[in-house]
């Protein structure tokens, strides 16, 4: 029997309570990891919209440097290989493209990418095979931050023409090196992402170590055109709930209305070890930010599945992080971000 990606689905699906994934959205995650073989992940995510009804999860994995998952990505493998279906699709073609880059010894990619994820958004009724992309681009923290935005432009230049086919605009360029220009003192680039089924001229920048009191300022900094009593808001109403935040901010041709906070607990401790985790949900539910069967679904998720076929493994289900969504005329929004180790 040929296994799938499906099949580490099938593992956690009782502990993904309906409540999270509903039985049409459960059986379009399985249909489209069946295009992906088995051994491409061993972290894998979802993320849900706390304070929605819907029981829907956009879908994500992690793509290590010189795991065997890159070398299937970039068709190197000698055990496994997409789907035929997604091996016919242009953008799956100029993906393999990007990961055949990012295999070469001594490639530009090669040297200064460390990590990937692949996001599936799901839109209702089934799930976007375009994925979002993130790039874990490598930045010398101790060079100046021109260095560091001219650096991360070549590597997101190369990027973008192997995904796009076309060079990354230069007025694009122009906003993002407002955004690490103006980064204080040892904050970082984490991520930057490629939102490509949105249709965004815009990339997506995860930025760590701003702490609340310096946010503002650098927001104000970049010209960031958002209401910044609703950041003084989220900050003073959230931020402290837990240890520490990563803020995602949207860069176009212009620094875009759009904020978030990735709420996180120092070595990502688990709500059976840590109470900060209930009495940040039961501020976030109070708020009407969460519904309370989103909240028991997600503290019920945590836990361990012991398998023994195809070979042993323990399936560990977690939580990740919180994160607090501004978007300009928008309310604000709560999502939930949990997934699986398989070690």
């Amino acid at each position: 029997m040929k296994l799938s990606f499906a099949d580490h689905i099938e593992i956690i699906s009782t502990p993904l309570h309906s409540t999270l994934m509903g039985g049409g959205c459960m059986d379009s995650l399985k249909e489209l990891c069946s295009l992906f073989p088995f051994d491409l992940s061993r972290d894998f995510g979802f993320e849900s919209r706390l304070g929605e009804p819907a029981a829907a999860c956009d879908f994500s994995f992690l793509i290590g440097k010189d795991t065997e998952g890159a070398k299937i990505l970039a068709g190197t493998s000698p055990m496994s290989d997409l789907h035929e279906n997604l091996l016919a699709d242009p953008l799956w073609q100029r993906i393999r493209k990007f990961f055949i880059a990012w295999n070469t010894q001594g490639h530009l990619l090669d040297v200064s990418v460390g990590s990937v994820w692949l996001e599936f958004d799901f839109d209702g009724i089934s799930y976007n095979r375009c994925p979002n992309i993130f790039f874990g681009i490598i930045v010398d923290e101790k060079a100046g931050r021109k260095a560091q935005s001219e650096g991360t432009l070549r590597v997101l230049d190369e990027i973008y023409r192997i995904i796009t086919g076309t060079p990354f605009p230069d007025e694009m360029a122009g906003s993002l090196r407002t955004a690490v220009h103006a980064l204080p003192e040892h904050a970082n680039l984490y991520q930057t992402g490629l939102m490509i089924p949105r249709y965004m001229e815009a990339v997506r920048l995860v930025l760590t170590k701003i702490n609340a009191v310096r946010l503002e300022a650098y927001l104000r900094d970049i010209g960031w055109p958002g209401d910044f009593q609703k950041v003084r808001f989220l900050t003073d109403r959230y931020a402290g709930l837990f240890d520490y935040f990563a803020c995602n901010i949207n860069t176009g041709k212009e620094i875009l209305p759009y904020l978030a906070l990735e709420m996180l607990f120092n070595n990502l401790s688990q709500p059976r070890f840590n109470p900060g985790w209930e009495a940040a949900l039961d501020v976030l539910e109070s708020d009407n930010l969460v519904t309370s069967g989103k909240r028991e679904a997600l503290l019920s998720f945590c836990g361990k599945t012991k398998c023994r076929f195809p070979y042993p493994a323990n399936y560990i289900r977690g939580l990740n992080h919180l994160k607090i969504v501004y978007k300009e005329n928008a309310p604000i929004e709560c999502k939930g971000y949990f997934g699986t180790m398989i070690r």
